[in-house]
């Protein structure tokens, strides 16, 4: 799988292109949007679920149709959050089994998790990916750790990702 990193902000990119250095599948662009063609794009639920459907969800990615002809490719890939309960004063905090977790890693790792069964069921595989940092709410040039975690995600399920050879 192809995944194209996007941003408008030069000092983002560079962070996300050294974090993701030496990885061919990879590739980061500066602009709106990529490109090239890809089957996907990553966004986050607070873009997404009023203008595409779907529900946040704690525990799955979504993948969606995009039927509104609006320039974004066909298919929307929704992360979901990490898992949130209600402590002894009764405030929402992350699940403690999923504190530790990066939320950009958390994220990436169900993202995949969902390109991966989507790819094992469907006619027409995801084989390229757009990851646009601003709408993934992921657009701060001065977070080394959200790139990091994301490309552990994508190390982790890199060979599932890619097609075999």
């Amino acid at each position: 799988m192809r995944l194209v990193i996007t941003s408008q902000k030069t000092d983002t990119l560079d962070r996300w292109q050294r974090a993701f250095e030496g990885c061919a599948e990879v590739t980061c662009r500066r602009g709106p949007r990529a490109e090239t063609p890809v089957d996907a794009v990553l966004m986050a639920g607070l873009f997404a679920h009023e203008r595409y459907g779907g529900r946040p969800s704690f525990s799955e990615a979504e993948i969606l149709q995009n039927r509104r002809g609006d320039g974004c490719p066909d298919l929307v890939i929704v992360p979901p959050t990490r898992p949130m309960a209600k402590d002894s004063d009764g405030n929402w905090k992350v699940h403690t089994d999923y504190a530790d977790i990066h939320p950009a890693r958390f994220a990436a790792s169900r993202c995949f998790q969902a390109i991966v069964e989507w790819n094992s069921t469907q006619e027409v595989p995801i084989s390229a990916v757009e990851l646009n940092l601003g709408l993934m709410n992921m657009d701060n040039p001065v977070d080394d750790s959200s790139a990091r975690a994301f490309r552990d995600a994508f190390e982790e399920h890199r060979e599932r990702l890619l097609p075999e050879r």
